[in-house]
């Protein structure tokens, strides 16, 4: 199983091939979805800074008509579009965050040896001149309120970067959606096994969640989740909230270890002292095969076709666990 769309180009296209299949998610009758893969109007209602690089938005609706149908609706894994003029004028003073972060970033000095960025393949050259684009994957939506939430990572020099940090509270942003193919049916799966990367994380979560907060679903969940450093961990609290239930389980790896002890990681209990909170599953190591293998032994027992694995991150995160689903004869593998 894997994702079957092509990947977005970016451009901010009008006549997006991503545009062409009509989304597959159905709705109840009565409802009309917000997104209709047309830019809409949203306001930037809330900004926080949850780790060094990375900013949580949350953006209300703003029509100029609307009826009582109409609901913003974001199926669990799916993304929706951002955009933006190539020209943006800010349009307030900015956010003290954000102005902060883009301060620091201006500070650092440039990293000559870099490798440039291959340039992306641009599908309307005609509108790449007026617009850029960029997909984030919201991780909470409210329907009657008419927000969503995203998680996203700043890049220093990056063009949706330079103009994120322009928005402040108010600020009026265009969106569109809503993109993606996983279609998850209640119980059509015994376990998922989830591995993320960083704020990969975000289409996994919304997945998972909805699966959750529906009663009825007795999937049981397992999510292992790498990040660099304990201060570099996303959705700390909501995934301990999230443990409460009795089908979920979750496990964050850091690359970096947070002490510079001589004990093995396995021994090491530094990161203990770092205000954990009550079985807070969280291992001062890498996430290695034999782990990724033995957590995937107990799901197994129950058959492979009954296993699904979720994966979202880089090429070279995704490709380490495939190794070890090959080596376990795993197929059923869906890719964000």
């Amino acid at each position: 199983m894997s994702g079957a769309d092509p990947v977005c180009c970016g451009s901010g296209c009008t006549n997006c091939v991503l545009d062409v299949k009509p989304s597959k998610h159905t709705l109840p009758a009565d409802v009309t979805n917000v997104f209709d893969r047309t830019y809409k109007p949203f306001v930037c209602e809330t900004i926080s800074q949850v780790t060094g690089n990375v900013f949580r938005f949350r953006f209300r609706y703003v029509p100029s008509t609307v009826t009582e149908r109409e609901r913003v609706i974001v199926p669990p894994g799916c993304h929706l579009m951002l955009r933006t003029l190539r020209t943006h004028n800010p349009d307030g003073i900015g956010n003290h965050l954000l102005k902060a972060w883009r301060e620091e970033a201006s500070s650092v000095p440039n990293d000559t040896s870099a490798i440039a960025k291959k340039p992306m393949q641009k599908y309307d050259k005609a509108e790449d001149d007026l617009y850029f684009s960029r997909p984030y994957t919201p991780i909470a939506f409210d329907q009657e309120q008419g927000t969503f939430e995203v998680l996203i990572k700043l890049e220093r020099g990056g063009a949706m970067s330079n103009y994120l940090t322009t928005l402040s509270v108010g600020s009026r942003t265009e969106w569109k959606g809503v993109y993606g193919d996983l279609l998850w049916k209640r119980n059509q799966h015994r376990n998922v096994v989830a591995f993320v990367q960083g704020v990969a994380i975000a289409p996994v979560y919304s997945t998972l969640r909805a699966i959750l907060d529906d009663d009825d679903d007795e999937t049981r969940l397992m999510l292992c989740a790498c990040f660099r450093d304990l201060p570099s961990v996303l959705l700390r609290e909501e995934l301990h909230t999230l443990a409460r239930y009795w089908n979920f389980k979750y496990a964050i790896y850091l690359s970096r270890r947070t002490c510079g002890c001589v004990a093995s990681p396995e021994n090491c209990a530094c990161i203990a002292k770092h205000h954990l909170r009550y079985n807070e599953p969280i291992h001062d190591r890498r996430l290695e095969p034999e782990e990724i293998e033995r957590l995937l032994q107990r799901p197994l027992s129950d058959g492979k076709q009954s296993l699904l694995v979720l994966l979202c991150g880089t090429e070279p995160f995704t490709a380490f666990i495939k190794t070890s689903l090959q080596k376990l004869e795993i197929e059923n593998c869906y890719t964000f």
